[in-house]
């Protein structure tokens, strides 16, 4: 009998280990492979960029989002140093670089971007066999992410969201061990838990939307704790939250003991003489520079532009239209030949889609619940459908508050959390059947794969700057709005 176990474990751990292969070795090529490609720049790397340089030179600056992104940023130019025979002192003087020096490499600026995002395809993975156990499943719905274009040309960038992306999802990937996890949860597994939301929320602001995780724990874990075992694992969670997120903060300090062409940033009388002391990395000034960088970042955001739809070239969008995938961005293009070059934001519209599908019925299945007392099959399942269910309509809510102009990339984290509800409410609706194996339903899902392959590769062009005619472009534009422009 235990030979027999032994044999059955290890003929799962080699197919977890074979399709594990078989996602990194896809999203290798669709995330990472010439990721230094184009050699130019586009979007916000001008900015990012600029920032990460200031950096690897010990010079201060404040930014309008957390410093863990551009830290990374640094790292990677820091360790592959591609540029090192190439004058960049004028990168430290602006915070946006119009010019880039001839032969400048984007190998080191985007490398960690790239990176990230290539193993977020094998978080995905294990996030889906955690809630499933079921490999084969879960390596079918890891396409969803491997053949997502939009997220693919952003993440390919000097930019934020390829390490943001990863972060949260290591975050999810954990939050859905833990409730899986039979057993009481530790405080080590609420402090761990804490650090990753800490490094999300180090990165850009809206990786705040983690925090919820742990309430969703919380309650999960009720009925194996008395109240102050409860506070406890709170007061766990928000230390490794909150120390994460101060020495991520105390880093950008010490880092920043130079001022380049006495540009300060607004920062008080207080913050400069502590620059003028160099006292930067003394832990007792902290909180008056932190307190600066805030001011900094709220002042920044009063002044970005509202959303309006009736200037001609407003790359930004509604909310509730990045549901469809409205609107797509033309990062940059150039002519080629007899066609044009384009990186565009463009979506896979076939796992918009299908996770918008997704969407819908979960809020279905849980408003029957709530409405007509439907019963549940699955109250495992049911409880995670309801925790990124409920994930996504705050994260939403929030966004359609926010007066200042918004862009499809902000819609990447509910995304996210489109594609988990997605795989959800797939293992609900058809658990009976995934247990007896139907080979009916794995053809159909095997054609659901070949069809999102199908489609990114059709976009793929428009994601890796690939030139096309403008007939070609045209061919692309499947709705009118996504807003896709030819250039003639």
């Amino acid at each position: 009998m235990v030979s027999i176990f032994k044999k059955l474990f290890s003929k799962k751990r080699n197919i977890l280990i074979f399709y594990s292969v078989i996602v990194l070795a896809f999203s290798y090529f669709s995330y990472f492979k010439n990721y230094d490609y184009p050699p130019a720049v586009f979007w916000d790397e001008n900015y990012h960029i600029a920032s990460a340089q200031k950096y690897l030179t010990g010079v201060m600056f404040m930014e309008t989002h957390p410093p863990l992104g551009k830290l990374v940023i640094a790292l990677g130019e820091y360790l592959i140093h591609p540029n090192d025979a190439i004058n960049k002192s004028e990168f430290t003087k602006t915070d946006y670089i119009k010019d880039f020096p001839a032969g400048y490499s984007f190998a080191g600026v985007r490398f960690f971007s790239a990176l990230f995002a290539w193993l977020s395809a094998i978080v995905f993975f294990y996030i889906f066999y955690f809630i499933s156990k079921n490999p084969h499943t879960s390596l079918i719905f890891s396409s969803f992410y491997i053949f997502e274009n939009a997220l693919i040309t952003h993440s390919r960038a000097a930019m934020l969201e390829g390490s943001h992306l990863f972060f949260i999802l290591l975050a999810i990937l954990y939050f859905v061990y833990l409730v899986q996890k039979p057993s009481r949860k530790t405080l080590l597994n609420y402090l761990i838990l804490g650090i990753l939301v800490g490094l999300t929320i180090s990165i850009k602001a809206t990786g705040a939307i983690t925090v919820f995780l742990f309430p969703f724990l919380f309650v999960w874990d009720w009925k194996y704790q008395g109240l102050t075992l409860i506070l406890r694992k709170g007061l766990f969670f928000a230390v490794g939250s909150i120390t994460i997120f101060s020495l991520v903060w105390y880093i950008h300090f010490s880092l920043g003991k130079t001022v380049a062409d006495d540009k300060f940033y607004k920062a008080s009388e207080e913050y400069k003489e502590i620059m003028t002391k160099g006292l930067t990395s003394d832990p007792k000034y902290f909180p008056t520079m932190l307190k600066d960088n805030f001011a900094y970042m709220a002042n920044y955001n009063k002044g970005v532009p509202k959303l309006d739809v009736c200037k001609p070239d407003e790359n930004g969008s509604y909310p509730l239209a990045w549901l469809v995938g409205d609107k797509s961005i033309n990062y940059r293009w150039e002519k080629s030949g007899d066609g044009v070059r384009y990186m565009y934001l463009q979506v896979n519209p076939i796992t918009w889609f299908l996770s918008l599908a997704g969407i819908i019925l979960s809020l279905i299945l849980i408003i029957g619940r709530v409405v007509f007392k439907t019963p549940i099959k699955n109250k495992n399942l049911f409880y995670l459908i309801t925790t990124f269910a409920t994930l996504y309509v705050i994260y939403m809510a929030i966004m359609l508050h926010i007066e200042r102009v918004m862009y499809l990339y902000h819609y990447f984290i509910p995304l996210i959390f489109s594609f988990v509800l997605a795989f959800l409410i797939f293992n609900y609706i058809f658990e009976g059947k995934i247990a007896n194996k139907s080979k009916k339903l794995y053809i159909s899902l095997i054609i659901m794969v070949v069809i999102i392959a199908g489609t990114y590769k059709f976009f793929s062009p428009l994601s890796y700057y690939q030139p096309l005619t403008t007939e070609q472009f045209e061919k692309r534009i499947w709705f009118d709005f996504w807003k896709l422009k030819p250039i003639e």
